[in-house]
């Protein structure tokens, strides 16, 4: 189980630094209870998902990516920008994140402003932090830290994604990265699937056999508390708290989003990791208002009050 030290004050004064989520209306009376409440992403591409969430006032945005851009039936690039401009109208004046698919820095900065261009006043370019030297045609490993550059310089919001680390989401946001979307899922996932048994859980994230690493089999991806300070499910969930005390440290007000939520339990587990925002999928956020309890104590309720309707 996730556990998590008391939060700081400078993760506290952060917080209230940062921009009023639920204004309360000049002239009300009742003042909004969440003012400082963190942002809800739906993480899908489906308009269909999107309506009755925001209609309901579950959200406060919407993240996209060219694999929920297929889901939601895009066959081309230009059904692709159809799509997310109807997002767009839909969600204003609300963020929603659009991620780039060009991997050379110039072309990049071009499709970043072909797609502000659907949306000028909400859209948010998602722009990979690392990952290029991985590719076919390896680039310059920096490129995402370029690209989040040269957009900030153009006052184009940005997302920084594929965030694995601290390293990564600090300097992401040094580069003016308006959020920082650790993918907190998959870390575990990667441990599960690549950690040797012999050694202790989250060995394939952080191994120190030989503190002078002469066989260089050292596995310093993330901190011994990110991969190995608890159970390897609550990976993800202590990179967001990692993140968010480096942020409170520096009063770095780069928006931190939890992506790749797995499941209802990791919400309540980032928000006591003090994240700014929560991005989730469209069939998990619609189970948050349900617990079996509820549905007995709904019965039981309905059942008696029915002798009051005669």
């Amino acid at each position: 189980m996730f556990t998590i030290n008391d939060l700081s004050a400078a993760l506290i004064q952060r917080r209230r630094a940062m921009e009023i989520i639920n204004a309360t209306p000049d002239g009300k009376k009742l003042t909004h209870p969440a003012a400082h409440a963190p942002r809800i992403f739906a993480d899908t591409a489906t308009i269909d998902e999107i309506r009755p969430l925001k209609e309901a006032g579950i959200i406060n945005g919407v993240t996209t990516n060219p694999t929920l851009l297929k889901k939601a039936g895009a066959k081309s690039w230009n059904e692709a920008k159809e799509i997310l401009t109807a997002i767009l109208k839909l969600m204003h004046p609300l963020p929603v994140s659009l991620e780039l698919t060009k991997t050379e820095p110039d072309e990049m900065v071009k499709q970043a402003e072909e797609l502000r261009a659907l949306g000028p006043e909400n859209s948010i370019i998602k722009v990979a932090t690392g990952g290029y030297q991985a590719l076919e045609t390896p680039c310059d490993p920096f490129t995402g830290l370029k690209v989040l550059h040269k957009l900030w310089e153009r006052d184009i919001k940005t997302n920084a994604t594929l965030i694995f680390n601290s390293t990564q989401a600090f300097w992401a946001a040094n580069a003016g990265a308006t959020y920082v979307s650790p993918f907190m899922g998959r870390l575990a996932d990667y441990m599960y699937k690549n950690d040797q048994p012999e050694l202790p859980p989250g060995n394939s994230l952080y191994s120190i056999i030989d503190h002078k690493n002469a066989k260089g089999d050292q596995f310093v991806s993330n901190t011994e508390y990110v991969a190995s300070g608890g159970a390897r499910k609550d990976a993800g969930v202590r990179l967001v708290r990692e993140i968010m005390a480096i942020f409170a440290n520096y009063d770095i007000h780069s928006e931190v989003i939890a992506a790749s939520v797995r499941n209802p339990v990791q919400l309540t587990e980032v928000l006591l990791a003090g994240a700014d925002i929560l991005t989730v999928p469209a069939d998990v956020l619609g189970t948050v208002s349900e617990h079996p309890l509820s549905d007995k104590g709904m019965v039981s309720f309905d059942t008696d009050a029915k002798v009051f309707s005669t």
